[in-house]
Parts: C-alpha cells; structure tokens; sequence
C-alpha cells in the first residue's frame, strides 16, 4: 500500500498526518502529530508572521519532514490556511519554507480549506445524507455544505478572538453574512446534521470526557448538545490559566484560547439555531490524503 502524508500550518498549530488507504477503501492513520507553533501570533493586529513564528513553524516542518522520510511516505502535501495567507510577508514565509526544509507550500484560499475540510469530516463520518461541516480555526472558520450551496469563509477564530478580547456581539455581528444565509435556507437547513472540526471542537469532548491522554476514538464521532457546550463554556470561565493548563483533556498549550473559541461555538449553534454538533476528527488533512489519492 502506498503511504501518504499531509501536512497543514494553521493559525496555532502545525499538524501532521501519514496514513495508507486500506482494501476496503478506508484511510488507516499510521501516526498524527500536532505541535502548537502560533504562527499567527500577532498577524491581526500588523498583518506580518513574526521572525520567531516563522522559525518556531520551520524547525517543526524539519520534524515533520523527518517523520515522513522515517515512514517512508511517498506522495504529500503542505498547506498553510488564515494567518499565512493574510500576512503580508507570506511569500517570505513560503520562500523559508523550502529553502530549509526543501518544502513547497501551498497557501490555500478560504474556499479550498472549506472544500478539503469537507472532505476530510464527510469520509472520515460515513453519513448519509450531507451535513454542514464547520471548520473552526485559529484565524478563520468555515463553512460548508455542497448540497445547500454553501461554502463560506469568516474571519473568525479562537486565536483572533482571544487577541483581540472579542465579546459575543462581536462574534455574532461577524456571523451576519451566515445568519442571513441560514435564515433564506431555514426549510431546506432541516435534516443535514451540523459537523464541528477544529481542535477546539475536539477539546471540548475531551474536557467533557476528562480524557487524561487524549485519543482519537474517544472523540470522534462524539456528539454535543447546547447545554453541555454552555456548561463546559462556564467551567472554562471560572478557572484561572494556570488551573485551565491542567484540566484533563484540554492540551495546555491550547489553554489561553479554548475560551474565546468555546463562545464562538455558541455563537454559531445560536445562528443556525442547533441543538446538537458532532464533532470529526476527521478534517483537512484527510481530505489532503484523499486528494493525494485521486479518490
């Protein structure tokens, strides 16, 4: 079986998968690895990756490099998403890239995200009727659901609104351009499941949980309803930092963000008026693989 590797620097983290596609047409993870790298630090507010960012990011694509040739991956791809492509000195960024780790990177539009994201959350649930999958970010969310004509890109994130202390007006006020969709399409938005992907989606049903040591099959797949995401909103509000950081399920490095982007979940849910959200381990970069297959 040929193995593959996919590889996306996001707003907070860097994240690798290699995987193989099995006999039965399913993809078999052989190992993922996120590291948290910040490269968006500080692009909302002067539109420029940091030096350090950058190099933080390039010395963990050595890494990934490393694991890729160790695992003997024979077809891959980089991407970058939010933060890179709205830095103003991207191209420098995509230039270091490949000139320290032989890298070529490609920076994708919001619509390509929404589209791999898609991919990767519809085969990694095996549902049966198209649902609409929210990829929430760091910098940017998306939106998408091919059977309701919808793909949408907001500048919306955990890492963007923590920055900048968003308050849930804010949040809601960003959500416009969605509520105005959502309530044009409200009869035809009945019956297609809503779908979160995104490492905040995944820590709340780990916090949820208390997962000590995170994995994957205790997550995916995994359901929350409005109640809980409240409730787990308030359990983040009332701890300080420092308790955050060693709260079963949630990585510390996420700790000083999970906040501003558990509100951003109820801000969504408040929009398209759910009750309900599954949460896909499943996300862009298995819809990277699958692209990588021609699948």
């Amino acid at each position: 079986m040929m193995t593959y590797g996919a590889i996306d620097i996001g707003t907070n983290s860097c994240r690798l998968l290699i995987a193989e596609i099995c006999t039965a047409g399913r993809l078999n993870t052989i190992t993922r690895v996120l590291e948290t790298t910040r490269i968006g630090e500080g692009v909302n507010h002067n539109l420029e990756i940091s030096r350090e960012a950058m190099e933080r990011t390039v010395d963990c694509l050595r890494r990934f490099a490393g694991l890729m040739q160790t695992n003997q991956v024979e077809s891959w791809r980089a991407v970058a998403t939010s933060a890179v492509r709205e830095a103003i000195n991207r191209l420098e960024f995509v230039d270091l890239v490949r000139e320290q780790t032989g890298m070529p990177l490609d920076v994708l539009n919001g619509g390509e995200e929404a589209k791999l994201s898609y991919i990767g959350a519809v085969r990694g649930l095996h549902m049966d009727r198209p649902p609409l999958v929210v990829d929430l970010g760091g910098g940017s969310t998306e939106f998408v659901c091919p059977d309701l004509r919808l793909h949408l890109s907001i500048p919306l994130g955990a890492v963007r609104a923590t920055e900048t202390d968003m308050s849930r007006d804010q949040m809601l006020q960003q959500l416009q351009i969605l509520r105005g969709w959502a309530q044009s399409s409200e009869q035809s938005l009945a019956g297609h499941r809503l779908v979160f992907v995104g490492g905040t989606a995944t820590s709340l049903v780990a916090i949820k949980k208390g997962i000590p040591e995170y994995r994957t099959e205790l997550v995916h797949g995994e359901t929350l309803n409005r109640g809980e995401v409240f409730d787990l909103y308030d359990l983040l509000e009332a701890l300080p930092l420092d308790l955050r950081r060693r709260l079963p399920g949630l990585q510390p490095e996420r700790a000083d963000i999970i906040n501003k982007g558990t509100l951003i979940v109820l801000a969504i849910m408040e929009v398209l008026a759910a009750k309900e959200i599954i949460i896909s381990e499943s996300d862009i970069l298995d819809g990277i693989i699958w692209g990588l297959t021609g699948q």
